[in-house]
């Protein structure tokens, strides 16, 4: 066995030796050639011995593995400074650890140092262009081995040397990378054989990705973003039960009602605003002299991260009618319209996260979906925006490769009772909705597209379909521009006693400036057929073309003056710029409409009509602001409208 250990070790270091040589002595094309064909010289000569564990010509044994070890085996602790008389003089050195009840044999050897660097002094006699190499490594070069307690070392890592391989660097490593630069002429990187630690990387690419500066550590640097923080005021929920709103700390631990992965963190906010505003003027109606106020609660009880209860209140209005003083002739009256009945009222969860849950599992899949007394919104509140009695529910971020659509979500109502819409009058129990939603991300731009049929409980010849699409995109990065059609067809009655068909085409444009947050200037036009609607409408949410303009929006508390916005056999449009101040802290809107009308099926639109407005708002605290409204609005054989309003609001 020793005599087999001893050919092994006697091939290796040969082997070495003749790798170097041959990457130092035969560069280039004939050290390709000369390394491996001593490795095959060294491969038959171990085959040729008949070597245990390699491939033999003669009968081959078994391989046989060495025992397990019960601890690493360190080397012993050797001092670097001491010098030895000779080779051959043996050190005194603790015995290697040996596996327990083996019977191997294994030799007892020792790093000498003095031969360790005679192998290296007669390397270099043999190299005319090194002249000289120390006897001992540097300590600048080196760190000097470290002791360990049970008597072994820990040996420093070459990578770890900071100082810069000058000429006059008299280290091996020094000697080395020299030779390596000036072997072939060149000062060639790739033979940089400098420790990684020691070497400068900026320049390795021209230019410089990123700038010198960023390569250094700037304490006063990294500590600003935090030094420049401030508290930012924040109106939290006039009553909040359980979790606190944006609260701080660590999410506290579920309560595990419905499954281990929908846990249970109750809270309840109740949160709104607060409206009041005196005006002056006459709308279309009549005078509009009054001091109204109006109250707007949101009562939430969140169960689970995706389950809730939510009802809204507007205790001080009924019928789209608020609470007010206004005059009336020469009194003033005092009216109350207190009113409890909730607005809305629902359940708003996830189908996948429920199933999911009770299979303690992840959800399997998405399925958002509503049901009670729902706010359905849709296509900015033009298409359709009321709260109805029925449910809902939504097939959330898909994506078609075929159709070359990024994005997509598609929503899927029924409207069972409750719908508010000019095609049924006054009697919001008439109808009932069935429908889709579609929002697309594709080409370039933003696709909404639905369509509903609408039916009379009461009346089948009043059914009708209501079908919407549009298309909003920028073009050549200054115009922001969205196209939307709205169609109705379907009603089986006379054309004199229709109530919703026709079509409404909205064009709405705004300017991208070199200042596009605080300077927007805007032109929105309308086109509409006989008497298009909105799928349904609340009362208190103005015309179909309500977004056209200032001009054409109800404020929805004082009943202020605007021209004609059912869109029914008319055409128009507003112009307008939007002014906000450099902190986002101010708005100042000025105005100019049009309305025309195109046929005989308008009664509120006999001749052209014209309106300037302006709007101004500030905030007083980050909860409160003050906002202003002034209009005028020439209606030809039509008294004209007008008015002035100001109002104060506090968001709770």
């Amino acid at each position: 066995m020793k005599q087999t250990i001893n050919i092994v070790d006697s091939l290796a270091r040969q082997l070495d030796a003749a790798r170097r040589m041959a990457s130092r002595q035969f560069a280039g094309q004939r050290a390709v050639v000369t390394y491996p064909l001593l490795c095959i010289l060294a491969f038959v000569g171990m085959i040729g011995i008949g070597i245990p564990g390699t491939v033999s010509f003669s009968t081959a044994q078994s391989p046989t593995r060495l025992p397990s070890v019960n601890r690493p085996t360190r080397l012993p602790l050797v001092d670097p400074s001491a010098k030895t008389e000779s080779a051959n003089v043996k050190r005194e050195t603790p015995p290697p650890i040996l596996p327990e009840e083996s019977g191997w044999e294994f030799p007892e050897t020792e790093f000498v140092t003095e031969r360790f660097y005679q192998s290296l002094q007669t390397r270099v006699a043999q190299r005319p262009e090194l002249e000289t190499l120390p006897t001992a490594p540097a300590p600048a070069l080196f760190p000097v081995p470290v002791p360990v307690p049970n008597g072994s070392l820990e040996i420093p890592d070459p990578g770890q040397r900071l100082n810069r391989l000058g000429d006059d660097d008299p280290s091996l490593f020094a000697i080395q990378h020299r030779f390596a630069a000036t072997e072939n002429g060149s000062n060639d990187p790739s033979h940089d054989l400098s420790p990684p630690a020691s070497r400068d990387f900026s320049s390795d690419f021209s230019p410089t990705p990123i700038p010198n500066t960023s390569m250094y550590h700037d304490g006063q640097r990294e500590q600003w973003p935090y030094d420049a923080k401030s508290d930012v005021p924040t109106q939290y929920p006039l009553v909040q039960w359980g979790r606190q709103w944006y609260g701080d700390g660590i999410t506290p631990k579920g309560i595990d009602w419905f499954g281990p992965t929908n846990l249970v963190r109750p809270k309840f906010y109740l949160y709104g605003d607060y409206r009041t505003g005196i005006a002056a003027g006459r709308n279309a109606a009549g005078r509009t002299d009054n001091l109204a106020s109006r109250l707007n609660l949101d009562l939430d009880l969140q169960l689970t991260d995706t389950d809730r209860f939510h009802a809204f209140v507007g205790p001080l209005d009924k019928n789209n009618q608020f609470t007010r003083w206004e005059k009336v002739g020469d009194d003033i009256k005092y009216r109350s319209e207190f009113d409890l009945t909730p607005v809305t009222g629902f359940y708003e969860g996830d189908l996948g996260v429920l199933m999911g849950a009770s299979q303690s599992r992840t959800s399997p899949f998405e399925l958002p979906f509503t049901i009670g007394l729902v706010p359905l919104l849709f296509q900015n509140g033009i298409w359709m925006e009321d709260a109805v009695t029925g449910a809902a529910f939504a097939l959330p971020s898909g994506h078609s490769r075929l159709l070359n659509w990024s994005n997509f979500d598609a929503t899927f109502f029924a409207v069972v009772d409750q719908i508010n819409s000019a095609a049924f009058g006054s009697d919001e129990h008439a109808a009932q909705a069935f429908g889709t939603a579609w929002f697309i991300e594709a080409y370039g731009g933003y696709i909404e597209t639905g369509y509903a049929y609408v039916r009379d409980r009461n009346q089948s010849e009043r059914s009708y379909h209501n079908m919407t699409a549009s298309f909003t995109r920028r073009y050549f990065d200054r115009i922001s521009n969205s196209v939307r059609v709205i169609v109705n067809s379907g009603q089986d009655l006379p054309k004199d006693e229709r109530t919703a068909d026709g079509a409404l085409l909205l064009v709405e444009n705004s300017w991208i400036t070199a200042n596009p947050l605080t300077f927007v200037p805007y032109a929105n036009f309308f086109y509409g057929w006989d008497r298009p609607q909105s799928v349904a409408r609340a009362a208190g949410s103005g015309g179909i073309v309500r977004n056209t303009g200032i001009n054409f929006e109800s404020d929805g508390l004082n009943g202020f003056a605007t021209l004609d916005p059912t869109a029914g056999d008319t055409a128009g449009g507003a112009v307008g710029v939007d002014l906000i101040a450099d902190d986002l802290g101010h708005q100042w809107l000025l105005e100019l409409a049009y309305v025309t009308p195109h046929g005989n099926g308008n009664p509120a639109v006999p001749a052209d009509q014209f309106a300037a407005g302006t709007r101004y708002q500030m905030p007083l605290t980050n909860a409160t602001l003050l906002r202003f409204d002034v209009m005028y609005g020439w209606r030809g054989e039509l008294q004209d409208v007008y008015g002035t309003r100001m109002e104060y609001r506090w968001k709770f």
